[in-house]
């Protein structure tokens, strides 16, 4: 069972807690956001999501700190999740 995460500590915490648990639209179906990782460099914030009960499967968002829930939640709602071992990097509102 997924434990809900506390990023109080990270300076990340309302763009990572909003993403926590959150209901996303899916191509296909509706799925629940997991969050596995939150890292800020220089100028952008990584964050590793997965779907709720298919933690084989995750992305990372890589977040322009003045990305929203919903814009990440509009990118979450265009992936589709695979069990390949490839990273994927969506971008939210950062230059390619």
């Amino acid at each position: 069972m997924h434990a809900p995460a506390d990023f109080s500590k990270t300076g990340l915490g309302p763009l990572a807690a909003a993403l926590e648990g959150r209901q996303v639209e899916g191509l296909f179906r509706r799925w629940v956001a997991r969050v596995h990782g939150v890292h800020l460099d220089e100028r952008v914030w990584w964050i590793q999501i997965s779907r709720e009960g298919d933690e084989s499967a995750s992305v990372v968002l890589r977040c322009s700190p003045r990305a929203t829930a919903e814009q990440a939640a509009a990118v979450l709602g265009h992936w589709q999740p695979t069990n390949s071992l490839s990273l994927l990097v969506l971008n939210v509102m950062s230059v390619a």
